[in-house]
C-alpha cells in the first residue's frame, strides 16, 4: 500500500514524540532519533531531513518539547529547565581548558577563535564564567599556600631550634630556602627570635671614624658631653655613630675622649659597678620578648617594664651594656651550647 506524504509525516511525529518524551530531559540528537526511527517504521524509510523538519514543527507547537541546540532537542517538564546540549569535542577541551586556569585569549589563540567567541561557546554549553574561574583560582592558590607553609615552616622551626635568634638570611641558609620563603612562612609565635641584619650605620664606624667624629664636635662644643654629642648627631651638624655605640667601643665616655684627644663634660666613675649582671639584664628582656602582649619592639620595653618590672632596667641600661637591640635579642636567646 503506497503511503502519501501526510500519512508519512504523521506516522513520523507520533513516533518521534513518543522517542524524545521516553527519554524526558535527556537531550536527544536528529541522527539519533533517525536512526530509532528508520529501524521501527517500514518502508519507506523517512529522510533524516524529514525528520528534522517535523523536530521543529513540534518545537513550536509543543510546549514541553524544546529545541535546545542545531538538530538537538529535550522533552522537559512544565517548570523544569532545559537541559544543556552536550559540548562538542573542542568545546569540552576549552571548558577543561578554562578550569584549568587558562585565560580566554589563551585559548583563543590555540582554537583559532576571537577571546568572545571562545567565552560564547563555554557559556553556551554551561562552561565556568569569569567570576568562577576567579574563585577557583583562588582556591587553588589558598591550598597552595597552606600546603607550602606546611612544608616550610618545620625547616624554619628545627633553624630556631638549633640556633636560636638569628636573622632572616642566616635562617634561610641553615633551612635551605631563599630569604622571601623565610620572611613569609617564619612562625608567628617565634618572632621574638628573627632579628634585624646590622645596619650600615652600626657597622660602618671604624675605630678611627670615631675619634675623628668626637673629634669634629669638639670644634663646637668644650668640654664635650654625651649630652652635646647627641644634640649636635641629631640637627645634622655632624655625622658619627651613637653614644651607646661609642660607650661599647671604648668602655666609656672619658676613654673614647681621651683616645681622640678631646677634653670630656665630666668624669665618669671608673669604679662604678651596676647591680645588674648580664644574666639580669637578659632574662627581664627574655620576659618581655616572650609576652604575647607585647609587639617585642625596643621602643615599648619601657613602657612594659613600668607596667609589669618596675624595679628592673631601663632600655637605655639594657643598650648602654649591650649595644644594638638586635644583640639584645641575640644574646637573650642564643643557645647554651653556643656559648663559649
Amino acid at each position: 500500500m503506497r503511503i502519501t506524504n501526510r500519512a508519512q509525516r504523521l506516522r513520523v511525529e507520533a513516533l518521534l514524540r513518543d522517542i524524545v518524551a521516553q527519554r524526558e530531559a535527556e537531550p536527544v540528537t536528529l541522527p539519533e532519533v533517525h536512526a530509532v526511527v528508520s529501524e521501527t517504521l517500514d518502508a519507506p524509510i523517512p529522510s533524516a531531513q524529514l525528520v528534522r523538519e517535523v523536530m521543529r514543527t513540534l518545537s513550536k507547537g509543543e510546549s514541553r518539547f524544546v529545541r535546545i541546540d542545531r538538530d538537538v532537542y529535550a522533552w522537559v517538564g512544565h517548570g523544569e529547565t532545559p537541559p544543556l546540549p552536550p559540548a562538542p569535542p573542542h568545546v569540552s577541551d576549552m571548558i577543561e581548558r578554562r578550569l584549568s586556569g587558562a585565560t580566554l585569549d589563551e585559548i583563543g589563540s590555540l582554537h583559532r577563535l576571537t577571546r568572545e567567541r571562545v567565552r560564547q561557546l563555554i557559556a553556551k554549553y554551561g562552561g565556568p564564567s569569569a567570576a568562577e574561574v576567579a574563585e577557583l583560582q583562588r582556591v587553588r592558590t589558598e591550598i597552595a599556600e597552606r600546603d607550602r607553609r606546611a612544608r616550610v615552616e618545620p625547616l624554619i622551626r628545627q633553624a630556631l631550634d638549633g640556633g636560636g635568634a638569628m636573622t632572616v638570611s642566616d635562617a634561610a641558609e641553615v633551612a635551605g630556602l631563599t630569604s622571601s620563603e623565610t620572611v613569609r612562612y617564619w612562625p608567628i609565635d617565634l618572632v621574638h627570635l628573627r632579628l634585624r641584619p646590622a645596619g650600615n650605620n652600626e657597622e660602618r664606624w671604624s675605630d678611627e671614624a670615631i675619634l675623628e667624629s668626637l673629634r669634629e664636635a669638639a670644634i663646637y662644643e668644650f668640654p664635650l658631653t654625651t649630652k652635646a654629642y647627641a644634640s649636635l648627631l641629631a640637627s645634622g651638624q655632624i655625622s658619627g655613630p651613637s653614644v651607646p655605640r661609642i660607650w661599647q667601643r671604648f668602655g666609656n665616655w672619658s676613654a673614647a675622649c681621651d683616645a681622640a684627644g678631646v677634653v670630656p663634660g665630666r668624669a665618669v666613675r671608673n669604679n662604678y659597678q651596676s647591680k645588674w649582671t648580664d644574666q639580669d639584664l637578659l632574662q627581664i628582656v627574655r620576659q618581655y620578648l616572650l609576652d604575647p602582649s607585647q609587639p617585642n619592639s625596643a621602643h615599648k620595653f619601657d613602657d612594659w617594664r613600668r607596667q609589669f618590672a618596675p624595679d628592673g632596667p631601663s632600655f637605655q641600661t639594657i643598650r648602654n651594656r649591650f649595644g644594638s637591640w638586635t644583640e639584645v635579642k641575640k644574646r637573650a636567646f642564643v643557645k647554651e651550647e653556643n656559648v663559649e
